[in-house]
């Protein structure tokens, strides 16, 4: 394989991995901690667009557990688009000869 064809491939890989990141920024996940008494809503970009608390726990006096629940969600939330994320970006190096291991 010589240079120009290396060039070639590595410009078809990050045109493709951009596509993919453009895309996944408009993805949207749903997140539920504590039996779903916390619902985080996420965009693909790591932005969170909702928090949903059930009706039981906005009622609750226990401001201590809503924080932690609040917390657990988001964090899970990270977890989880940061996963998928690294997923996509993974398959689109795997498709275009990319190195393994790298996402």
């Amino acid at each position: 394989m010589n240079i120009n064809n290396l060039m070639q491939q590595a410009q078809k890989m990050q045109k493709k991995m951009a596509a993919v990141e453009a895309e996944f920024k408009s993805e949207i996940f749903k997140i539920e901690a504590g039996g779903g008494a916390v619902t985080i809503t996420m965009n693909g970009d790591m932005r969170v667009t909702d928090i949903a608390i059930s009706e039981d726990l906005s009622k609750s006096d226990d401001v201590e557990m809503l924080q932690d629940l609040i917390i657990a969600a988001v964090n899970q939330s990270i977890d989880k688009v940061r996963k998928e994320k690294e997923a996509k970006l993974s398959k689109v190096m795997g498709k275009v000869g990319g190195m393994p291991g790298l996402f």
